[in-house]
């Protein structure tokens, strides 16, 4: 069947852009209605983007973000959920944020976590508190890679047999989720709340010069429920998520491009509010 999406709304499903831009309907819309509506949605949106852009995110960007994982897990005090952890993974996948700054990223988000009664880190809170951190901060232009990182590229080996590992990881990590009904259900009740936001963030991405991977929207209407957030306040941090897209000599905006440049922001501005032992970010 040949997929059909919507390039007024970034890619997205005929079915989610209706949703999202019906008010009665996201008002009334139960959890059972609109899970499958934004699965169906998550599908469709590889297919949305360019060829070449979906190369460079099979092919590029998976095994970089697996190392990304290895990088982040050990800095964790508390669990991650299945996307939380995807995003900072993505944001430590070039090595231009040092551990000692990822690791008072993490924290940061950790305490935001547990300030809103969460047991383990979720979207939301990583949203909340990357938002604040990296609204003004700009884009960051990368600096030499950590050492650490180099190395665990070097050691990582075939690129096919990391796309691999990182496969059978996400599997395992969203049958996890899935099982955690608490988790299921808050993940629910968040999209729901986020719904009025989808459609100012998706035309906000869809009116920009490089084409905007259609799973990146969902970050950005977190920050706008969480901090109140206009596409004015966004416009910082869509734009230091093209700059790294360039750097790379990317067709368009990955989710590794937008994880790296909230990464180094918030790493930044740590750094400018002492956030970060000796300096170090």
């Amino acid at each position: 069947m040949q997929s059909q999406v919507s390039p007024t709304a970034g890619g997205c499903s005929p079915a989610w852009d209706a949703l999202i831009r019906d008010a009665e309907r996201m008002a009334a819309i139960t959890p059972g209605e609109l899970m499958p509506i934004f699965q169906g949605m998550m599908r469709e949106g590889c297919r949305a983007c360019p060829r070449e852009q979906t190369r460079v995110c099979q092919f590029i960007e998976k095994p970089m973000n697996v190392i990304g994982h290895d990088i982040v897990r050990p800095l964790f005090g508390m669990p991650w959920e299945f996307k939380a952890e995807d995003l900072i993974a993505g944001g430590a996948s070039d090595g231009t944020v040092r551990r000692e700054a990822l690791a008072a990223v993490i924290a940061a988000v950790e305490e935001t976590a547990r300030e809103n009664g969460h047991e383990a880190v979720t979207l939301v809170d990583y949203s909340e508190t990357i938002g604040r951190l990296a609204r003004t901060a700009g884009y960051i232009p990368p600096g030499e890679a950590d050492p650490e990182f180099t190395a665990a590229v070097a050691a990582a080996g075939d690129p096919l047999e990391v796309i691999a590992r990182g496969k059978a990881d996400s599997r395992r990590r969203a049958e996890a989720f899935r099982a955690n009904p608490a988790a299921s259900t808050r993940n629910a009740a968040m999209i729901r709340d986020a719904l009025p936001y989808e459609a100012p963030v998706h035309d906000l991405l869809a009116s920009r010069e490089l084409h905007w991977c259609s799973h990146l929207p969902h970050l950005f209407s977190r920050m706008m429920l969480r901090l109140g957030y206009t596409e004015e306040d966004l416009l910082p941090m869509v734009e230091a998520a093209e700059a790294v897209a360039r750097e790379r000599n990317h067709p368009g905006v990955t989710p590794r491009d937008a994880e790296t440049a909230l990464a180094r922001a918030a790493a930044a501005a740590l750094a400018a509010q002492g956030g970060c032992d000796d300096g170090a970010c």
